[in-house]
């Protein structure tokens, strides 16, 4: 299964990231994603979250999530996420 989708940057340019998940909260009218750019810190691969919209045809448009409490809120589900994995 082939988890790339291409997506606008901040830049406007279009460029191929890696989904790991997508996700809702019940509170908000958003749908996220969860990706990496398969970017590399030592032995860590970077992963970003943010508002995704599809604005084609397997082409999306990725959104800051500028509210801090809805931030935090979707930090809490992927860290539950990443504990129910675990365990």
């Amino acid at each position: 299964m082939n988890n790339n989708i291409n997506v606008y940057n901040e830049n406007n340019q279009l460029e191929e990231v890696e989904v790991i998940d997508f996700f809702q909260l019940e509170e908000y009218d958003h749908e996220y994603v969860l990706y990496t750019k398969n970017e590399e810190v030592g032995d860590d691969i970077i992963t970003y979250i943010s508002i995704i919209n599809q604005v084609g045809e397997n082409e999306y448009q990725f959104e800051k999530i500028t509210n801090p409490e809805e931030q935090k809120k979707v930090e809490e589900l992927i860290y539950q996420e990443i504990e129910s994995l675990n365990q």
